[in-house]
């Protein structure tokens, strides 16, 4: 626990102003990504029955879904956006892992740089935090 609090100390007083537009930019991604699969759940039920969930198929897809309009709202809003940022990875790396490479990162519809690019900001909030213009800050700095 105290190497934690030391590393969002250090993130705190490290923190360039400009990282907070891409924290905000990868919360309106994954939104935007959560609504693609509502509007389209055929899409996301599609690539989750590849792998044999067999009965948890939709389960699966929801779980999706509502991992990344739930990670997607909080990362925007800069509200405990290193737990946001940590429950992506799972979801990116078995992305990468089960879709991506198989299929080739060259393959058409693969999305494989955007995929990398939500798992190395997922990655840098995870560790950096959420920033100045966010919630966590104004709750830390307003705790009456």
């Amino acid at each position: 626990m105290y190497l934690l609090h030391k590393i969002d100390n250090w993130s705190e007083k490290h923190h360039p102003l400009w990282l907070d537009f891409f924290r905000i930019l990868l919360g309106v991604v994954l939104i935007w990504q959560a609504l693609y699969f509502i509007v389209n759940k055929y899409a996301i039920v599609q690539i989750v029955e590849q792998y044999g969930f067999g009965f948890y198929t939709m389960t699966a897809a929801h779980a999706i879904i509502g991992i990344h309009l739930v990670g997607g709202v909080l990362i925007l809003t800069g509200l405990l956006t290193r737990f946001a940022a940590a429950i992506q990875l799972p979801v990116l790396l078995c992305n990468i892992i089960f879709i991506i490479v198989p299929n080739g990162f060259m393959s058409i519809k693969s999305e494989a740089e955007l995929t990398i690019i939500v798992l190395a900001l997922s990655l840098l909030f995870l560790f950096e935090g959420s920033g100045h213009y966010s919630l966590d800050y104004y709750l830390k700095t307003h705790e009456q």
